[in-house]
């Protein structure tokens, strides 16, 4: 159960920069509405006003809507006041409820801009998130700053988690010395995409998996390993390799704390006779032997089809919350909430994310206990 929405008022000092004085609804009011109405898949802050309205009754059992319900504007500005750093006490709980097991995690780190938050005067916010895509979880998140970019914001995102035990994923971007030192001080281990922007680190890898003998050695000793995936008229054929012989990578780029090993996929898809493919390779400071290699360069996938829900679950990117901190808040408690519909149990077996939403917003009386509890 999501307890914390409903008693965060007994620590709103740290959350809550209103002038007491002038609220009439209280900081988890707000949040609990707010958080339901994203949860059955409302859109626009004017729906979650009708939305409200139309379900006045059965909200009001758990929070008190004795002096009606709050305005659109009302819900858009508590929320653009509301201090991000609740939104960790809440990832907490989920974590508590989910029952985590302590095993090593799979943490993938990747930006989204949020397009329809742009302004005449402002740039589009830009979030970092890191997702453990094990548990499907959001472990935390971090906005861009103006004239910045991921590189630095990155780090400011790893230094909150804990590392220990985990492997971290970043697209080339993030590929950095500095950023691997972070995960390294935190005593986690890295799988770092390398692209052409990495200069003679790329160049040393593309030539060292170019070698045919050496792949063939490779292969003879058990590194490399390849799925096949059929559907309709496309083949998918997936191979990864994966080397620990990088003392000589290492003395050529000692500043990659940790380096133990190297990788590369190998992704072919065969369309009707069409072939494209494509080739990257990995840095690692863990010695895994090549399927945990492969689960951990496809784990990468699970935050970019988080992102990806967001828009087609959520259409994220034309919701114009122009406010960048309500935009922020919204976005976590959009992830929070796809947690929530990924492992809420329904009558019906493989809905999709929409039809789940529409169930508990026809069955709301339903549905609310099983998250906050009953009420009366």
């Amino acid at each position: 159960m999501i307890d914390f929405l409903l008693t965060i008022e007994e620590h709103k000092e740290e959350y809550d920069s209103r002038q007491a004085w002038k609220i009439r609804y209280p900081l988890s009011t707000i949040l609990f509405l707010v958080f339901t109405c994203q949860l059955v898949g409302i859109e626009t802050w004017k729906e979650m006003e009708d939305f409200i309205e139309m379900n006045e009754s059965v909200l009001g059992e758990y929070v008190d809507l004795s002096v009606g319900c709050p305005f659109h504007d009302t819900l858009e500005r508590v929320v653009s006041m509301v201090n991000p750093d609740f939104l960790k006490e809440l990832k907490l709980s989920f974590e508590a409820s989910s029952e985590m097991a302590n095993f090593s995690k799979l943490i993938a780190v990747d930006g989204k801009t949020i397009r329809g938050n742009r302004g005449k005067h402002q740039s589009p916010t830009h979030i970092v998130t890191a997702y453990d895509g094990g548990n499907r979880i959001s472990l935390g998140q971090v906005a861009v700053e103006d004239k910045s970019n991921e590189i630095t914001a990155i780090p400011r995102l790893l230094r909150q988690l804990d590392l220990r035990k985990s492997v971290v994923t970043i697209d080339a971007m993030g590929t950095q010395t500095d950023i691997a030192d972070v995960i390294i001080r935190g005593k986690g281990d890295y799988c770092l995409a390398v692209k052409g922007n990495q200069g003679t680190l790329h160049e040393d890898i593309d030539l060292y998996f170019s070698d045919a003998k050496l792949l063939s050695k490779l292969t003879e000793k058990g590194c490399h390993y390849q799925t096949i995936e059929k559907a309709r008229s496309q083949i998918e054929v997936r191979d990864y390799l994966v080397s620990h012989d990088v003392k000589w990578l290492s003395q050529r780029h000692p500043k990659w704390k940790k380096l133990r090993g190297i990788g590369m996929t190998k992704n072919t898809i065969d369309k009707d006779g069409v072939i494209a493919e494509e080739v990257r390779y990995f840095i690692l400071s863990f010695k895994g032997d090549v399927q945990t290699f492969s689960q951990v360069a496809r784990g990468h996938w699970s935050v970019e089809s988080l992102h990806w829900l967001l828009d087609v679950v959520y259409r994220e990117d034309k919701n114009q919350t122009l406010d960048k901190r309500a935009a922020f808040n919204l976005n976590a408690i959009r992830k929070a909430c796809l947690h929530l519909l990924q492992t809420m149990t329904f009558p019906k077996e493989k809905l999709s994310y929409r039809r789940k939403q529409r169930y508990i917003s026809v069955h709301l009386e339903d549905y609310l206990p099983q998250l906050f509890g009953n009420r009366g």
